[in-house]
C-alpha cells in the first residue's frame, strides 16, 4: 500500500507516469469507488445534498472514462486505457483528499477563505498532473495535456450542472 501512495505522490509531481502502474482491474475498481466517495463528500456543499452529489460524481466518472477512451483510441492507444484510466483516479483520490483535509479544519477554524485558496491550488496542481498522465499516455507534449484536461473539465462541469445544478448561489 506504502510504495502504491509514494507512486501517486511521484505522479503527482511528474515523475512518474500511468506506464508505471499495474494493469490491474481491482485497483481500478477501488480507486473509481473511493474516487466516487471522495468526491460526493467535497461536493456535498456545492450540489446542496449528498444524493445529487454522489449523482455528479457519477456522471463525471462515466465521462471521464469515456474521453480516456476516445483519446486513446483516436491516437491508438487504446491497450494504454485501464493504467490511464487508473492513474486519473488515483490523482483524483489524492488530491479529494488533500481537500478534505484542508476545508475540514479550516471551516471549523473560520478560515474558509484560505481553504478556499488552497482548493484552488489543488485544483491547477491536478490539472497538470492528470496532463501529464496525458502527455504519457498519448505521447504529446505537457501543455496539451493540460490544455485537453482544463477543455474536458469545463466541458463536464457544464454538462454535469445541467443535470445536477449546483445548489451554490441559487
Amino acid at each position: 500500500m506504502r510504495a502504491l501512495i509514494e507512486y501517486f505522490i511521484r505522479l503527482a509531481v511528474l515523475k512518474r507516469g500511468p506506464q508505471d502502474l499495474p494493469s490491474s482491474p481491482e485497483l481500478f475498481a477501488l480507486l473509481a469507488v473511493l474516487n466516487v466517495l471522495i468526491g460526493t463528500a467535497n461536493g456535498t456543499a456545492l450540489f446542496g445534498n449528498a444524493g445529487a452529489a454522489l449523482g455528479a460524481n457519477v456522471l463525471d466518472l462515466g465521462l471521464t472514462l469515456i474521453m480516456l477512451l476516445v483519446l486513446l483510441q483516436f491516437r491508438g492507444h487504446v491497450a494504454r486505457w485501464l493504467q490511464t484510466a487508473t492513474a486519473f483516479l488515483g490523482l483524483g483520490v489524492l488530491a479529494g483528499c488533500l481537500m478534505l483535509f484542508v476545508r475540514g479544519p479550516a471551516t471549523s477554524l473560520g478560515i474558509t477563505e484560505l481553504a478556499m485558496l488552497i482548493d484552488f491550488v489543488l485544483a491547477i496542481w491536478l490539472h497538470v498532473a492528470l496532463g501529464g498522465v496525458l502527455r504519457h499516455a498519448l505521447g504529446i507534449p505537457l501543455l496539451a495535456g493540460v490544455v485537453i484536461v482544463l477543455s474536458y473539465t469545463i466541458m463536464a462541469f457544464n454538462l454535469i450542472a445541467r443535470v445536477f445544478p449546483p445548489a451554490i448561489g441559487t
